[in-house]
C-alpha cells in the first residue's frame, strides 16, 4: 500500500532527508511517502492560504524509477489546490510543465484552478 502524510518525527525526517539530500531536514515537519509501511520519500512544503511552496521532493534511491516520485508529487499538488491561491515550486524543473506550471525566474508557478493532471504517470 502507498500512503503519505505529514509528520514531525525528526528521526524519520532527518534519516530520509540525509539519505536523499545529504543533510538533515531544516525544519520540524515534513511529508513522508510510505510504500508498504517503509518510508520511501520526503517532501518539504511551506503552506499558507495565499501561496504554497514545494521546497523539495525526493525518493530514496532504492525506490526510484517505479513512479513513486510522480505519485507523491501529484498527490501533494492535489492537496494544495484546495488550500492555497498559488502553488510555487522553489526550483526549476521541466517535469512541472506538463501540469501547467510556468517558469518565473528561478522557480515554477501556477494558480490552482489552472493545474492539470495528464493521465499518463511515470513515463511520458
Amino acid at each position: 500500500m502507498i500512503s503519505f502524510g505529514a509528520t514531525n518525527d525528526k528521526r524519520v525526517l532527518d534519516r530520509l532527508h540525509e539519505a536523499i539530500f545529504s543533510s538533515p531536514l531544516d525544519g520540524s515537519v515534513g511529508y513522508v511517502l510510505d510504500v508498504d509501511g517503509v518510508p520511501a520519500g520526503i517532501a518539504k512544503l511551506r503552506v499558507t492560504f495565499e501561496e504554497s511552496h514545494i521546497v523539495r521532493v525526493g525518493i530514496l534511491p532504492g525506490f526510484r524509477g517505479r513512479g513513486y516520485g510522480d505519485f507523491f508529487t501529484r498527490s501533494l499538488m492535489n492537496v494544495l489546490i484546495d488550500v492555497t491561491d498559488r502553488i510555487i515550486v522553489d526550483y526549476v524543473s521541466d517535469y512541472y510543465l506538463k501540469f501547467g506550471f510556468t517558469r518565473e525566474g528561478d522557480h515554477m508557478v501556477i494558480d490552482p484552478e489552472k493545474l492539470v493532471f495528464p493521465r499518463a504517470c511515470r513515463h511520458e
